[in-house]
């Protein structure tokens, strides 16, 4: 998972080396994530339609192998056209790893599945924050950028190899049991309550500003405030940095706060600090203002499908799948209406995308009504 999170990351680093290599235009860069979550919105549906009927710990490191091959052929793209269909394999592979990992980490510890998932997605914040510091480190000793990509490409076959000789065995001492399917009598239900939209606009918008962040921020610290490499990449990691401490600490608060108000909250500080920050045209203060961006909602999706799992706790993985659409679709726009932002006005300008999802996220927060008690113990997917 901490190689899963420096891939998803360290593309924010290669933006200023992928520009002027292929010629072309800030949306096309940003169309890239569009494409990669087209991959994982067909990955979904195949793995919400098989993920019982299948061997997790086998698809596991055959996920992982393919999406290092997928990562290999990024790094052997001789063509701009090319790269973006690499970007589509890994971006299917993605999530198709992500489904079957979680998926097996909750069935082998069934009664202690949030913690050992909560630790699973933890690990791949900290590759997050570590993914700015690992393709800056090696631009930085004249790396180029399609060697990084082989390298992390590398890495996941050998984390393939290794899932063979690790997790197969794990596999084979848990057998899984064939569930009582009874999604297929909920899902009207499901998409006629009003709170699963309202959970699905919330995530839509700030998945919008997550994956925006991660892809343009440091170009943004370079092209529009003239910071070094050094610097937009320490905001990119701060940035995720502020995600991993705002989860670790909602995950200690919540059980005495309402789910609902503490995101609202911290949605709406977040924004205003932002604001503040990119007003400035200060790094200093644009950094700071990421930083605290990251501590304040960085628990909006985990806590968004901990209140899906108590509104709807007998259809999850259906209420789950759902809500990973709106999830994906905001990453599918978010990075491609930025770049075209960007090239109508300026990235100034179209930075502030960011700031004006995260006051979409606390009006869609205002309007849940959900209980403070009883928070479910089952685990929030990233």
């Amino acid at each position: 998972m901490s190689i899963y999170g420096v891939s998803i990351v360290m593309i924010g680093t290669l933006v200023p080396e992928l520009l002027p290599y292929f010629d072309v235009s800030l949306s096309e860069i940003g169309f890239l994530m569009t494409i990669q979550c087209f991959g994982g919105i067909l990955a979904l549906f195949l793995g919400s339609r098989f993920a019982e009927k299948v061997k997790k710990s086998l698809i596991v490191p055959i996920a992982f192998g393919a999406l290092g091959l997928g990562l290999l052929i990024v790094g052997y793209s001789p063509s701009f056209l090319f790269l973006q269909f690499a970007f589509f394999i890994t971006g299917f592979f993605i999530r198709i790893a992500d489904i079957f990992l979680n998926a097996f980490v909750g069935q082998m510890h069934q009664e202690k599945s949030g913690i050992y998932l909560n630790r699973l997605h933890m690990f791949f914040s900290i590759g997050a924050f570590t993914g700015p510091f690992y393709s800056g480190l090696l631009i930085k000793l004249d790396f180029h950028w399609q060697q990084i990509y082989s390298i992390i490409g590398i890495l996941f076959v050998v984390s393939a190899l290794l899932g063979c000789w690790c997790i197969l065995p794990m596999g084979k001492m848990h057998q899984t049991q064939a569930p009582k399917n009874k999604a297929s009598l909920k899902f009207l239900e499901i998409i006629q309550d009003p709170k699963i939209w309202i959970l699905g606009a919330t995530l839509l918008f700030y998945s919008f500003h997550q994956l925006s962040v991660t892809v343009w921020l440091p170009y943004y610290m370079e092209d529009s405030l003239g910071a070094s490499k050094e610097m937009a990449n320490l905001a990119i990691s701060l940035f995720w940095f502020g995600i991993i401490l705002g989860r670790f600490f909602v995950s200690i608060i919540v059980k005495n706060q309402d789910p609902a108000r503490l995101l609202s909250l911290g949605a709406f500080v977040g924004a205003v600090f932002l604001v503040v920050g990119i007003y400035s045209r200060d790094i200093f203060l644009t950094t700071s203002a990421y930083f605290l961006v990251g501590l304040l909602t960085g628990a909006v999706i985990p806590l968004a499908f901990t209140i899906c799992y108590k509104i709807f706790p007998e259809v999850i993985a259906l209420a789950t799948t759902f809500l990973s659409i709106f999830l994906l679709s905001g990453q599918m726009v978010g990075p491609w209406l930025l770049g075209i932002s960007a090239e109508m006005f300026t990235i100034y300008h179209a930075i502030f995308l960011t700031v004006i999802t995260l006051f979409g996220c606390t009006l869609v927060w205002k309007l849940v009504s959900c209980p403070t008690s009883s928070i479910p113990s089952k685990p929030a997917l990233r």
